[in-house]
């Protein structure tokens, strides 16, 4: 009886032992790198109008190349609604009218990787700074009329958007007046093209 015990303990040991050892060095790698956090956004669809260069017109994919007033190469899809798009020269000055969404990321959250994530968000030579990402400051926020106000971190307009979801507002609810958050576009789609005068 006793040596069937023994027998048994044993036979969990191995097995315990050969469990943990599998997962032992996962969460031993997970420990020795620091991740970036998740961070959940607010996210905003708004509509601009820029002046821009236009680097490229392609009509066969209906995509327009252009700089940005903010240096940035984009390429950007053009609705079927424009109809002069084979009257648009390469290199011409042009205003722009496209949608695009908005998010907005909170960087006070805390956690593994958070601090890099600050770090590399405020240096202006990452490259997520060619790809329309950006610091913002809140400057209002009106849980009122469920609303929050920012500004570019290095000046300009001041923005307002909406938070028309019941997630949204619970993230608006945990955002405060100061904050410095990270803004990203991402241009959708071009919906007007008028020639610059």
């Amino acid at each position: 009886m006793a040596m069937r015990s023994i027998k048994w303990a044993g036979a969990i040991s191995i097995t315990a032992a050969l469990v943990l050892g599998t997962s032992l060095p996962v969460a031993a790698q997970g420990q020795t790198q620091a991740q970036a956090v998740p961070r959940v956004g607010l996210t905003f669809a708004s509509t601009v109008t820029v002046r821009a260069t236009i680097e490229s017109v392609d009509s066969d994919t209906r995509t327009v190349a252009f700089f940005a007033p903010d240096g940035r190469l984009l390429d950007v899809a053009v609705s079927d609604a424009v109809k002069n798009l084979d009257a648009v020269e390469d290199g011409s000055m042009a205003d722009l009218t496209y949608n695009q969404v908005v998010t907005i990321l909170n960087l006070r959250q805390k956690g593994p990787g958070s601090k890099l994530a600050r770090r590399e968000s405020m240096n202006p030579n990452a490259p997520d700074n060619e790809a329309g990402r950006f610091t913002l400051t809140i400057t209002a926020i009106d849980l009122g009329k469920n609303t929050v106000s920012v500004i570019h971190g290095v000046g300009g307009e001041v923005q307002t958007f909406t938070a028309n979801t019941p997630a949204k507002q619970e993230l608006l609810r945990k955002a405060k007046v100061g904050d410095v958050v990270i803004g990203i576009t991402t241009p959708l789609l071009i919906t007007a093209i008028r020639p610059a005068k």
